[in-house]
């Protein structure tokens, strides 16, 4: 499958994914604070794409430390990249071919200070202004917050142009405590 196609079908997958089982497992109390969430959308993705993924050698790697990342000082919390499957088997850092999605995660409960949200998209702008990834960026964010729908990063912000995706959650204001999951992209 073409790179392109790979794109397009991780990015609906993610905003179907965010949209629907990441609520219901919100609202069935699966969801505990970012580890379990980063669980969820690892765990859905596979479900999902996993085939897909297994048949053009695409893998979902967590914490990633390697490749264009190797000694920047930054994790991103997912990665899915192509990987060379001749590597070495079990390790796959030195085989990424492409990178197609970076992910951060936060999980945020109550009225708490945002700064490590706003943190994670400075990562993002980092990832691709300084290190050179070219791929779709994703921002998971859910804020036990009342909010309106919006977005984190300006819709205008040239790094964020085609390439940014926010995955976001926060209550409805001035509602009934409901969490809304909706997605916004730039």
């Amino acid at each position: 499958m073409q790179t392109k196609e790979l794109i397009k079908l991780i990015d609906q997958a993610l905003i179907d994914i965010w949209e629907n089982e990441i609520k219901s497992d919100y609202e069935c109390g699966w969801l505990l604070k970012e580890d379990t969430l980063k669980n969820a959308i690892y765990f859905h993705l596979r479900s999902k794409l996993g085939t897909i993924f297994e048949y053009n050698n695409v893998r979902i790697f967590t914490e990633f430390t390697d490749w264009k990342f190797k000694g920047a000082g930054y994790r991103p919390d997912m990665v899915i990249a192509r990987v060379d499957m001749n590597g070495e088997l079990g390790y796959w850092g030195d085989a990424v071919i492409e990178c197609l999605a970076v992910i951060e995660i936060k999980y945020k409960s109550g009225f708490t200070l945002h700064n490590d949200i706003i943190a994670d998209y400075k990562k993002l702008k980092y990832y691709t202004q300084e290190l050179g990834v070219n791929s779709k960026l994703y921002m998971a964010t859910i804020w036990e917050y009342e909010d309106d729908p919006t977005t984190w990063e300006r819709k205008n912000a040239a790094w964020a142009k085609d390439r940014l995706t926010e995955l976001n959650a926060s209550h409805v204001r001035d509602g009934d405590h409901e969490m809304q999951f909706y997605a916004c992209k730039h």
